[in-house]
């Protein structure tokens, strides 16, 4: 609020009188009117210039600090905004990795268990196939055996039949009494 030079004026005579009526007086508070004259004058020229040169770049300064501080106040708001959304994006993005993870895990468990089978079922099939293999091998062993030994027993009837009749059998009666003796070699060995 700028006043008026007419106010001034107007001020300085209402303090003028009851000073004037204090000067007369000259006790301790005595008034000089002339001094509050000047002082007023003073001041009010003093006020004229600072209200033309330095109070608009003062308003002027303050005006852009408080616009500067308004701006700073929305940058740290909308930092704030930013801020939060980012974390729940982080927190978001962390369950959906956990969630991956545990995926993958019960995934991964799956799969071994699935292998594990596999590798038993494998290992039993090949077990009962070499069993097989073995039990065959074995009767074919125990069958070759037994063909070896029938042969054997059949040569040494036949030595022995031969020092009993003390001739030789011809071809025909040989294989006659080979086949009756394998066959109750046969009925014996499986009995």
């Amino acid at each position: 609020m700028t006043l008026k030079p007419w106010a001034l004026a107007g001020l300085a005579l209402l303090q003028a009188t009851p000073l004037y009526a204090a000067e007369e007086g000259g006790g301790p508070l005595a008034i000089n009117t002339a001094l509050i004259i000047w002082t007023f004058l003073i001041f009010g020229i003093v006020l004229v210039v600072l209200s033309r040169t330095a109070w608009p770049a003062i308003l002027g300064a303050v005006e852009q600090r408080e616009t500067h501080i308004r701006e700073l106040l929305e940058g740290a708001e909308r930092d704030r905004a930013a801020a939060a959304a980012a974390a729940e994006e982080n927190r978001r993005l962390l369950e959906e990795t956990r969630a991956k993870a545990h995926e993958a895990i019960n995934e991964a468990r799956l799969q071994g268990e699935a292998m594990r089978a596999e590798v038993l079922a494998t290992s039993r099939r090949e077990q009962q196939e070499m069993m097989e293999r073995a039990r065959r091998d074995i009767a074919a062993e125990r069958e070759g055996a037994l063909e070896s030994v029938r042969r054997e027993a059949v040569d040494l009837a036949i030595r022995a039949a031969e020092k009993l009749v003390r001739r030789s059998l011809d071809a025909e009666d040989n294989r006659r009494l080979v086949r009756e003796y394998l066959a109750g070699v046969g009925a014996r060995a499986e009995a």
